[in-house]
């Protein structure tokens, strides 16, 4: 056997020097883990641990969809699960975020490759050419000494549980997107339908105008007020067609279908469900997907400090190499050609021009950076859920006084269009009462979808997560499951 084993044994002094220099150098670095709570800018959840606005604390249902008994609505909320794009995308952030985890935990292992050579040398001269032929494996491993690969490992998983937080808050960002698309396509369907009836009504104004002005009642300026009115409502028809066929594309698109506006929508708004509880901003903090993802982004981001920190230490590797060489193929796997090394070496950064120590400065910045974005979240989170709270009950007491409005407007149009058939109201007080009471069944109907659009608000910004619990198809995308990588 002609093998040799190589250690290089004149640096080794001087590597030892700079390996024991630079442990004593940083020993006021600490590695200790990032401790989030401690280091917010402040109070994460409220001293009273209520909302400011009152309201049930019971859990909120994570059934939101299903609470508003529309089939329909199910229906589509599930198809987006599938087909939006937005979810496909955040699912393929998931898995390229497992891969990364993948990746790390490979540094864990010896390196392994080979390689092969053949060549050929001819001489100009008589003398016969000569073959070389040569094969080997090379070897490297690190020895993590200081955990700074465990920690690159750890931050990877932590990533990947920031990305799957993501892909939860999409999941309720889609629901969220295609419930108050839904309610705004039926909104605009009741207007559209109501804008058809205004062109109606005023029509049978004009109609009833122009007989009194052939009887010579009223003036030809009557007649002329009511065709200004009737053109008004044409006018509004064609843009309520407009407006739905609008609203129809946006539900259309975020069920990556062809917005070719040719989804019906129902007869009517559906009820609104009864609010069982909002939890607490506690609650809040630990459901919430976005924040989640905040926390898990700053977690991680503590790990690369400290990997930061690590590579300011030296590094201990342990290389090998073993090859077969020969002139001739025959001779080619004799014991003769073996060639085989191991080496050991330590390595540890004298001079950089400052970079390592700039990176740990970079990455205790963008901590910080985090940290006050984080904090944005959580009272951007706590605005969304008190706003949401306080309008509820807001909004019922406009949909309480509009029913009275319209009711009243109702009648006094009834009671205006008998005197003015009557001759005893003019044609400005008929259309002035046609306008109040259309107006106000307008109004009516936009504020039953905004006490609808208010409750699926609320609950995306509760952050409590949505289930279907009737699944008209066999795919869901709940059916994605997030893997542990351990």
């Amino acid at each position: 056997l002609r093998g040799v084993v190589v250690i290089t044994k004149t640096v080794i002094p001087l590597l030892l020097g700079t390996f024991f220099a630079s442990c004593a150098s940083l020993n006021d670095i600490k590695f200790n883990n990032t401790d989030l709570g401690s280091n917010l800018p402040f109070p994460v959840i409220p001293e009273s641990e209520l909302w400011a606005n009152s309201s049930q604390t019971e859990l909120p249902t994570i059934h939101w969809v299903d609470s508003f008994s529309d089939p329909v609505l199910r229906d589509l909320v599930q198809e987006a699960f599938v087909s939006n794009p937005s979810m496909l995308a955040a699912k393929y952030r998931v898995d390229a975020a497992n891969a990364r985890i993948d990746i790390s935990d490979s540094e864990r292992f010896p390196s392994l490759s080979a390689n092969s050579r053949l060549s050929r040398n001819e001489n100009a001269s008589s003398l016969p050419g000569s073959t070389n032929i040569s094969s080997g494996l090379t070897t490297s491993w690190e020895y993590d000494l200081w955990g700074r690969i465990e920690n690159s490992i750890d931050a990877s998983f932590l990533d990947f549980k920031a990305v799957s937080a993501d892909y939860n808050s999409a999941r309720l960002s889609v629901a969220g997107q295609v419930s108050l698309a839904w309610f705004d396509l039926i909104e605009t369907r009741l207007l559209s339908e109501l804008s058809n009836r205004t062109v109606a009504t005023k029509t049978r104004a004009l109609e009833l105008t122009q007989r009194r002005f052939e009887g010579g009642v009223t003036g030809s300026s009557d007649v002329r007020l009511a065709r200004s009115s009737l053109a008004s409502a044409q006018a509004s028809q064609s843009l309520q067609l407009q407006r739905l066929s609008s609203a129809t594309r946006r539900v259309e698109i975020l069920l990556r279908r062809y917005p070719a506006a040719e989804l019906k929508a129902p007869s009517d708004l559906p009820e609104l469900p009864k609010l069982k509880g909002v939890g607490t901003p506690g609650y809040v903090l630990r459901n919430r997907p976005d924040l989640l993802e905040a926390e898990y982004r700053l977690k991680s981001q503590g790990l690369q400090i400290e990997i930061a920190k690590k590579n300011l230490l030296p590094r201990i590797t342990l290389d090998g190499s073993g090859s077969l060489a020969s002139r001739n193929l025959n001779d080619f796997f004799e014991i003769d050609a073996l060639v085989a090394s191991l080496a050991g070496s330590i390595s540890a950064p004298i001079f950089q021009g400052g970079r390592l120590k700039a990176n740990v400065s970079q990455q205790k910045s963008i901590m910080k950076s985090q940290l006050e974005s984080y904090a944005g979240l959580i009272l951007n989170a706590y605005l969304e859920v008190e706003n949401a709270i306080g309008s509820e009950k807001r909004l019922s007491e406009q949909e309480k006084a509009l029913r009275i409005s319209l009711n009243e407007a109702q009648k006094a149009e009834s009671r205006l269009e008998l005197r003015y058939t009557e001759g005893l109201a003019t044609i400005l007080q008929l259309l002035d009462a046609q306008s109040r009471s259309l107006t106000a069944e307008g109004q009516l109907i936009s504020s039953r979808k905004e006490r609808l659009s208010n409750r699926v608000r609320l609950h995306v910004a509760l952050g409590g997560g949505v289930e279907l619990t009737k699944l008209s198809h066999g795919t869901d995308a709940q059916a994605f499951k997030i893997e542990k990588k351990e």
